[in-house]
């Protein structure tokens, strides 16, 4: 089968932001690196660990029978390349319906565009979603927004329902022990504004294969 593709924003990976959260999922998607991983944190980890610490901007698709990847390489650097770096809020810890991510603390409108603006540029490149994928992502009931969204996009939760967050774990039934614990840890991550100043483009070789980082393009307008 072929790779999927996916948009993705991410800390710059000299940061301590990507250090620690690539530490905390126990993979580093870009280097390849993998961290050995308290026994404990590790099952709660296990689904975002899969897709690496990210924020998403275009979700993951398969690429279209007709389309180049290489051409979507080269689309998605000219794309990076005519954006102007920015600033978003601080972050925060929030739980979003059962899991903990990094969310903003405020609005931010440019971040708001770019995800919308790499939802419609690159719609072009995704293969129509199967059967089977359409009942997964309706399984836990979407509203009619989400429902168009999903028909039109391939995923519920672009445009009028993105939400920027950075998922630190998978869904949990108690939340308390390990909020307290990522609210110290992250601590320091949630204070100054976030640069946004590159695209990465993340590649899963294979259905059962983690997320890799492929290319981060910087922002260069």
């Amino acid at each position: 089968m072929s790779p999927r593709y996916a948009l993705y924003w991410c800390p710059n990976p000299a940061s301590n932001l990507w250090r620690w959260a690539c530490r905390w999922l126990g993979r580093d998607p870009m280097s390849g690196v993998e961290y050995r991983c308290d026994p404990a944190i590790r099952p709660l980890v296990e689904a975002p660990r899969r897709y690496g610490f990210h924020a998403t901007l275009k979700p993951p698709f398969w690429m279209r029978d007709d389309k180049d990847p290489q051409q979507f390489m080269a689309a998605a650097e000219e794309f990076a390349a005519a954006r102007a770096p920015f600033v978003m809020p601080p972050l925060q810890l929030s739980d979003l319906q059962g899991f903990l991510a990094l969310t903003l603390s405020g609005p931010s409108p440019r971040m708001d565009r770019l995800a919308a603006d790499c939802v419609r540029s690159f719609d072009v490149y995704r293969a129509l979603p199967t059967e089977t994928e359409l009942a997964k992502r309706r399984a836990h009931g979407l509203d009619p927004i989400e429902e168009a969204n999903l028909r039109a996009w391939g995923y519920p939760y672009v445009l009028d329902r993105f939400r920027f967050h950075l998922t630190l774990t998978g869904r949990l039934e108690d939340r308390q022990a390990i909020r307290a614990r990522l609210q110290a840890d992250t601590a320091a991550f949630c204070v100054e504004p976030v640069r946004v100043d590159a695209l990465s483009v993340f590649v899963q070789p294979g259905p059962q294969e983690p997320f890799r980082v492929e290319a981060r393009f910087p922002f260069l307008g």
